[in-house]
């Protein structure tokens, strides 16, 4: 079946380099003037920001409907999920930004407009995609860090919970501080004050170390960097 000929200038339109090169400009543009917009301002640039919110909302529409023109279907669209995800970004940005208490959360989703960059740069597209993948792949993988994590967190809670400030005081409090363990971010901070009052407490935090952020997440880097860049059978 032909297309017809609405169809067909909204789909040369869609395919235009040039065309997509003025929305990923916009998308920059918007993200500046949010930038902007988080500043004391007031006179003629409030005014002008003011503006060119709206009127970079209405671009956004206009955009997104020369997309779904130019498809043959609702259902064709909508099957992308990229087309959902621009779809929820644009819808958002309609929503008024003086809405009593809802001021910041709507300010916020319109700073996502940024994110919508990644629907135009095929490169940022695949990034997203191998990365969705490696999580599908590595799903044990996060659950094994939690079971080990979890097995440490009770043990630390119920060895050093009577040392205060230390992190150990409630499972909770744990789980955290063996966050900031596995980052490896001054986790010798977290060990020293311990080991004062339990010199064989090395043992607990080197073998943390050890399996979860050197072993198990290794492996899972191995997973992602697996499926970015697969090997040829």
């Amino acid at each position: 079946m032909q297309l017809s000929k609405l169809q067909e200038i909204c789909h040369d339109l869609k395919q235009s380099k040039n065309f997509q090169i003025f929305v990923s400009i916009v998308i920059i543009y918007s993200s500046l003037i949010i930038g902007v917009n988080s500043y004391s301002i007031n006179g003629y640039l409030e005014s002008f920001i003011f503006y060119s919110d709206h009127l970079i909302t209405i671009i956004f529409l206009i955009e997104l409907l020369i997309r779904y023109a130019a498809e043959k279907s609702i259902k064709h669209f909508f099957s992308d999920g990229w087309n959902i995800f621009d779809t929820i970004i644009v819808i958002s940005s309609l929503i008024p930004s003086s809405i009593g208490e809802s001021v910041l959360v709507l300010r916020l989703l319109r700073l996502l407009r940024l994110l919508r960059i990644i629907s135009f740069v095929p490169e940022l597209r695949r990034v997203i995609e191998n990365l969705i993948k490696s999580l599908q792949k590595s799903a044990y993988i996060l659950i094994l860090i939690f079971l080990i994590s979890y097995i440490y967190a009770v043990t630390g809670a119920q060895l050093f919970s009577e040392l205060e400030g230390l992190g150990f005081e409630s499972l909770g409090e744990a789980l955290l501080t063996l966050a900031q363990v596995a980052t490896l971010s001054g986790w010798e901070n977290v060990m020293n004050p311990i080991l004062v009052e339990y010199p064989s407490a090395w043992l607990y935090f080197i073998s943390y170390i050890f399996i979860v952020a050197i072993v198990i997440l290794n492996l899972f880097i191995a997973i992602l960097v697996d499926v970015v860049n697969p090997r040829s059978d």
